[in-house]
């Protein structure tokens, strides 16, 4: 499994709880609970791009080997 996909997980849930609190914020009139949503969200945004920052490295690791295990074979 790719080591991004907990935190791209992780990030998603942030973002639909933060959702979630922003709206409860915003029906009830609670600007406190509606910012704690919107900051929630931001964090499951930054989360869900690290995620995706580790699978692309993930990705260019796995390319870099094989190519390299490819040369060693030529040898």
């Amino acid at each position: 499994m790719a080591k991004g996909f907990e935190d791209k997980a992780k990030g998603l849930k942030d973002k639909v709880v933060g959702k979630v609190k922003e709206e409860y914020g915003d029906l009830t009139d609670d600007k406190s609970k509606e910012v704690e949503g919107k900051l929630q969200k931001k964090k499951g945004d930054v989360r869900e791009h690290i995620g995706e920052a580790k699978n692309k490295a993930d990705k260019k690791v796995d390319e870099l080997q094989k190519r390299n295990d490819d040369r060693l074979e030529d040898l």
